[in-house]
């Protein structure tokens, strides 16, 4: 695998803010790989993200020090606010899912095959001729995702994208990101949701305080999930299952 994005020493501060909101960070994320990130409110793990994705100080202004290297521009970013994504200037869904290929220039075939496949993956094609304005806000989020998918990133960059989906919901989005990745995508996710984070991503960043605190394969880094909880509490030997599938299969062993 090749890397796809690398930050060396990076850190980043707002506009107006003397604390860096990232300190010394150094991360490489390769291609056709999933990447988690973790960390408490504050830690640093959207900005991590916004500095990954180029918009940051691109768009948010401020001052980033350090090293960053990027062998794409072709880079998608989802939040977890999917409103805020919307172009305003689609009537359907289908038109918001070829809003972005359409505004790259690609001949219309590629535009409405592209934004079919994404639809799918997602599974809201039987959304495509409803306005967007009036879904709620887990359709909406696939919506965007999709949205984002049709574009075709090499990078793809979530932060929480599941924030507004129902428990089946989650599940699906956060099962396609290794098929995203086997396209030759590389996928950099942060989110909350540690248990679904450590089912689909190779390697885990943790961040504390703008700080890369620990990195790793899932197992090696991440044991704040309820079932590592209970398992330490009942002695279990390190490292603890971080989900039930885990906690049974090594009682089974």
């Amino acid at each position: 695998m090749t890397a796809l994005l690398t930050l060396e020493r990076v850190s980043f501060a707002y506009p107006g803010v003397a604390r860096p909101a990232l300190r010394d960070v150094s991360v490489v994320v390769e291609r056709g790989t999933v990447t988690g990130v973790s960390g408490a409110v504050g830690a640093g793990t959207s900005t991590l993200l916004l500095v990954a994705g180029g918009f940051a100080p691109r768009l948010t202004g401020g001052a980033l020090s350090g090293v960053r290297r990027l062998d794409t521009a072709r880079v998608g970013i989802v939040f977890a606010t999917p409103w805020t994504q919307l172009t305003g200037l689609a009537s359907t869904v289908r038109g918001e899912a070829a809003f972005g290929p359409a505004s790259l220039g690609r001949p219309r075939e590629a535009v409405l095959a592209a934004a079919e496949r994404a639809l799918g993956d997602l599974g809201v094609t039987h959304l495509a001729e409803r306005d967007p304005t009036t879904l709620s806000g887990g359709e909406l989020q696939r919506v965007v995702v999709a949205s984002v998918l049709a574009m075709e990133p090499e990078l793809l960059v979530l932060d929480d994208p599941a924030a507004e989906l129902d428990p089946a919901g989650a599940d699906g989005l956060y099962a396609l990101l290794p098929a995203i990745a086997a396209r030759g995508a590389g996928v950099l996710v942060a989110t909350p949701d540690v248990e679904r984070l450590a089912k689909v991503a190779e390697r885990v960043l943790v961040l504390e305080d703008g700080r890369l605190a620990r990195a790793g394969r899932p197992a090696e880094v991440l044991d704040d999930t309820d079932v590592a909880r209970i398992a330490r509490a009942a002695g279990c030997p390190a490292p603890p299952p971080l989900d039930v599938a885990a906690a049974l299969g090594r009682i089974a062993r």
